[in-house]
């Protein structure tokens, strides 16, 4: 059992008694099942509580009486993974949030979960998660963090392990647990009852494998996931948790109500123990996905901006390309609502890093922002109220993007401050349709940085999709206006024009590319941009004067056009020309 977290070793760290609170029989298994195991074979005591009755499992009546079939299943479970000490407490299945009252953090569920605490006194603690996406599943996260919290006081070495189950929790600690797979995989095919209706093999192998996407040790390839959080910080879990989700624990809640809902949680479906469902998915609910590299505090200020959303997220991810300026501490210390994804190295380009954040994405639409980027608190619901004018084929919503040092006559230009539809878009300010952007394959990652927008908009456009410039909203971006200035920026962005020109670009289009480079670039320099003339969103501006400008820019343009003809080999398996009339040159 090894971490993949800094200063988290193994499971020796951990107290012995160990409590796993689960909302219905099966969830123990897929959430933790490995990490039990771990637990047995190491001689720790362990007790498993299953709040609900099951009832709500069976709804094509296979079973004559479905909980105690699985009852029996989950028990039968329990043996394989090495566990025998169960409690059934046979809440209404489906209705467990009726008895948490979340408004007085009271109810037969807090004084159920304490009760339990208080007698077998364990120093750990598993549970679900808040950002679950079957109401259960939250109202026992939001219960259990009350009871842990009253406990704390009678045990002050207590510790939380939150788990996911049909949504990723927020982990900050991550256990190998490949060599207990065999006996997981034994635990879920006991559940025969519910392998009726859902693969769960499949799918619980499926979600453990996920979680190594980041991990370079090919021979690890299950691991479980968990949020260890100390009780004392619970309180601001949740509030952190429920001002992103919104409003999540009624008494009672209807499927129809979802739009009103706006923020609930992501992807809303039946649960993966075949529970009754939940609402439906709200069409307009949104993920903020953040690439970051040693910018704590401009990030600190993009977190502050996003919890200000008048229309909040429905989540936030934010990957971290293996800072060393404490960025990624700072997430996980201040920020326990947000997402975190460590990159074991900082080798990743920003292609990569958002492919990672935008893979993990549940919700219809994503938000692309860059980590030193400030939302007005209206930036979503304007957003996402334009993009409901649109129909589907509108991929992406391209805002106003305001910089430092960016000359009135630009920011003020018609073609920046009027509606129309565009052949890239602002990558540091954009909401997107999750959908599309999966379908076109989201960024390419040989690109490594710079151009990508572009080029995925190439993709859309061939799809038949198309991106609108909104300037109805404004992003503030804190970098300084134009292409940023350096050797490695003006490497990328030159070799990047041309591979994806060579993509897309139909060949009268780019038999135009060297008389356009040779007059806008090498001669002009540029100076269209600053008389306001630039007609599209990013791309070429400031380009020429990065020529200029940049110490041995001969040299790096060599270089660039020795990676162009190292790359066309991923250009000619790619060549798809645009015909799109939305289509243009990056220096049209």
């Amino acid at each position: 059992m090894s971490s993949y977290y800094p200063a988290l070793g193994d499971l020796n760290h951990l107290a012995d008694r160990v409590l796993v609170f689960a909302p219905h029989a099966d969830d123990e298994v897929f959430g933790c099942g490995g990490t039990l195991a771990f637990h047995t074979e190491r001689g720790d005591p362990v007790r498993v509580v299953i709040l609900t009755d099951g009832a709500g499992g069976d709804p094509a009546g296979l079973e004559a009486d479905i909980a105690r079939t699985r009852r029996a299943e989950s028990l039968a479970a329990g043996a394989e993974l090495g566990v025998t000490d169960y409690a059934f407490e046979d809440f209404p299945d489906g209705r467990l949030a009726e008895s948490f009252d979340a408004a007085a953090n009271e109810g037969p569920l807090v004084a159920t979960l304490l009760a339990e605490l208080r007698a077998f006194q364990p120093k750990l603690v598993y549970g679900p998660g808040l950002q679950e996406m079957h109401p259960d599943h939250r109202a026992l996260s939001a219960a259990l963090l009350v009871a842990a919290e009253r406990y704390r006081d009678e045990q002050p070495d207590l510790s939380l392990s939150l788990y996911g189950i049909n949504a990723q929790v927020a982990a900050n600690v991550m256990y190998d647990i490949t060599r207990l797979a065999a006996k997981k995989r034994r635990a879920v095919e006991r559940f025969e009852s519910q392998l009726a209706y859902h693969d769960l093999v499949r799918k619980t192998e499926a979600v453990d494998f996920a979680r190594t996407v980041n991990i370079e040790d090919g021979a690890v390839y299950q691991v479980e996931a968990f949020l260890v959080l100390d009780p004392a910080r619970g309180a601001a879990y949740r509030a952190a948790s429920e001002g992103l989700l919104g409003e999540v624990f009624p008494a009672t809640r209807d499927a129809s109500s979802a739009a009103s809902i706006g923020a609930g949680a992501p992807g809303e479906t039946e649960s993966a123990g075949g529970d009754s469902d939940g609402p439906e998915v709200d069409p307009l609910a949104a993920t903020a996905v953040i690439s970051v590299w040693n910018r704590k505090e401009e990030l600190r200020a993009n977190l502050e901006g996003l919890r200000a959303q008048t229309r909040p997220f429905a989540d936030v991810v934010v990957v971290d390309n293996a800072s060393t300026d404490g960025t990624a501490e700072l997430v996980a210390a201040e920020y326990p609502e947000v997402r975190l994804v460590r990159m074991p190295n900082s080798d990743y380009g920003a292609c990569e890093t958002f492919n990672v954040g935008f893979a993990s994405v549940t919700t219809p639409l994503l938000a692309i922002l860059d980590d030193d980027v400030v939302l007005p608190p209206e930036w979503l619901e304007k957003c996402v109220a334009r993009l409901a004018q649109e129909p589907p084929t509108t991929a992406v919503l391209s805002t106003k993007v305001v910089e430092p040092e960016m000359p009135d006559s630009y920011k003020n230009a018609p073609s920046v401050n009027t509606e129309r539809y565009m052949s890239t878009f602002r990558g540091c300010g954009s909401l997107a349709r999750t959908d599309a952007l999966r379908e076109a394959g989201w960024y390419d990652e040989y690109l490594f940085i710079y151009g990508n927008e572009r080029d995925l908009t190439c993709r859309l456009l061939n799809k038949g999709y198309r991106v609108l410039q909104y300037p109805g909203v404004e992003t503030f971006h804190r970098q300084p206006f134009g292409v940023q200035m350096g050797k490695r920026s003006l490497y990328y962005h030159a070799r990047n024009a041309w591979i994806t020109m060579l993509k897309y670009a139909p060949l009268g289009d780019l038999l135009r590319m060297p008389w356009l480079v040779v007059t806008r670039v090498l001669l002009r320099g540029g100076g269209q941009e600053a008389e306001g003339e630039v007609t599209d969103a990013t791309g070429t501006i400031g380009i020429g004067r990065a020529v200029r400008e940049t110490p041995g820019s001969f040299w790096i343009l060599i270089k660039a056009s020795f990676g162009v003809l190292r790359a066309l080999p991923h250009v000619w398996r790619h060549r798809e020309p645009v015909r799109a009339d939305d289509f243009e040159l990056p220096l049209s």
